[in-house]
């Protein structure tokens, strides 16, 4: 395959990969339309699974995309520079990273707005409920003694400040370890399956032994504990340092072939 047809077909993959990410996450928000969904928040990450932001449109949809076309881009642009190959390996890395945090915003961006532009749809509105007895989380409540517990950790500020960190930080993970796993693996096609293995086998332990899963998923019980929710974010921050530095040793000692 020549240059400009490789590139072709990069190219071709990413817009395939983003409308697939696309339609996974409009499959998530209108299954989050269902009983006692009506307010904003609801189709984001609403308490019975699905929504724009849920572990659906993570695990389906954009992980997938990921382990797909960051390998390809890797493979472009390494081959691009080839003739800068010694001087250059540091940069060549910061370019995946810039591109990385790139992608994320874009990924972040496009879950937030289906979710909002899903409320709009079914409710007409962009109002928060949570801290109301209209709203889903007062219907989903087993115990409604605890009610009030929830209602000043659930206001519009702080549940946009979680939902958004949170899923730039685990989407910014994720293209992280996939580039980890290209630099150990190189084989585009043990990169995609390796990736989707490990996330999809933690998500089968997340109660007790997960790494990734659990600290990703964003439960009823996770908005009383503000302590939690900053560990998860803090963990997720951790893990993104550690593989930074971790492929950056690698690539120090990579070496490219013409």
């Amino acid at each position: 395959m020549g240059m400009l047809d490789l590139k072709s077909f990069i190219g071709k993959m990413a817009l395939l990969s983003i409308g697939f990410v696309l339609v996974i996450t409009v499959i998530g928000t209108v299954n989050a339309s269902g009983l006692a969904n009506n307010s904003l928040f609801d189709f984001l990450s609403p308490f019975k699974g699905g929504g724009s932001a849920g572990m659906l449109v993570l695990l389906a949809g954009i992980l997938p995309m990921i382990a797909i076309v960051m390998p390809l881009l890797m493979d472009q642009v390494e081959n691009d520079m080839i003739v800068v190959r010694i001087k250059k390996k540091r940069k060549l890395f910061y370019e995946h990273v810039f591109f990385a945090v790139g992608l994320t915003v874009f990924l972040t961006s496009l879950i937030i707005v289906i979710g909002v532009v899903g409320s709009l749809i079914s409710t007409g509105q962009l109002t928060n409920l949570w801290g109301t007895k209209e709203g889903s989380l007062y219907f989903w409540l087993d115990n409604k003694d605890y009610f009030q517990l929830y209602v000043p950790r659930v206001t519009s500020g702080k549940v946009w400040s979680y939902i958004i960190g949170s899923r730039f930080l685990v989407i910014l993970f994720m293209i992280l370890m996939v580039i980890f796993l290209k630099l150990l693996l190189r084989k585009n096609v043990y990169v995609f399956f390796t990736s989707l293995i490990l996330w999809l086998g933690d998500g089968l332990f997340f109660d007790q032994y997960s790494l990734f899963t659990g600290q990703a998923r964003i439960s009823m019980e996770l908005w009383l504990s503000p302590e939690d929710q900053l560990f998860n974010l803090i963990y997720f921050l951790l893990w993104i340092t550690v593989l930074f530095f971790i492929c950056l040793k690698i690539y120090d000692k990579k070496e490219f072939l013409s």
